[in-house]
């Protein structure tokens, strides 16, 4: 069985949505906190790593039991390159444990057993696993020619069409080896868990507000 310990940033500096990851998201519970809610349901809090660059965070991290990495401030800034901060998201955590990354702006996912238990029996040639959803719908470019289908009568239906899948950045596992030569959260070879219940990232209050509503259906 293979050893994992899990990785969160939270940025609290977001720009489109102010203070995104702590406000209030549903009851009295932000993100973070549904995040870490469904977390400990499967891991020890000590196996949970918190980086974020406001130092208020360590005190919502003691709550939980949870580790409190400081990170710099440059890394939570849209030219920070996506290798440096998972390098300093990391960095505190121990180099013989696997790494799940963990997004707490996806609030609807919650299969965490599952993808542990998938890691823990998957075969060796894997380097990582992420969570992903099919896309059943015809594409277009931004020129409108057709990518995962036809004009015309070679056209399929949807439920035909090639598999593609959108990563959906819930949660992905990397090998810490493989990691720690990409610093990046997805590898070479993938497992693809096809995530089947609604998911939706949450970049603007537009969607911030519509996963308040899916939240309440589904989990409330």
């Amino acid at each position: 069985m293979r050893k994992i310990k899990v990785a969160i940033p939270l940025k609290t500096n977001s720009e489109r949505v102010p203070n995104k990851n702590l406000r209030k998201f549903y009851k009295d519970d932000s993100l973070f906190d549904i995040k870490a809610k469904q977390l400990i349901k499967v891991f020890e809090p000590s196996d949970i790593y918190v980086s974020s660059e406001n130092p208020i965070v360590n005190d919502l991290c003691k709550e939980y039991g949870f580790n409190f990495h400081l990170r710099d401030l440059a890394l939570t800034k849209p030219t920070a390159k996506e290798p440096q901060i998972v390098k300093s998201v990391i960095k505190p955590i121990p180099k013989d444990f696997d790494v799940m990354w963990v997004q707490v702006t996806q609030p609807l996912f919650d299969n965490f057993k599952a993808i542990k238990d998938i890691w823990n029996n998957l075969d060796e040639s894997y380097d990582s696993l992420t969570v992903v959803k099919r896309i059943n719908h015809h594409l277009l470019d931004e020129h409108g020619n057709p990518i995962n289908f036809m004009f015309g009568y070679w056209a399929k239906i949807s439920q035909e069409l090639h598999p593609i899948y959108e990563a959906t950045w819930a949660a992905s596992i990397m090998k810490r080896e493989f990691l720690e030569e990409a610093f990046y959260q997805i590898g070479r070879k993938p497992y693809l868990f096809d995530e089947k219940s609604p998911i939706l990232d949450i970049n603007t209050l537009e969607e911030f507000e519509t996963a308040q509503v899916l939240y309440e259906k589904y989990k409330g």
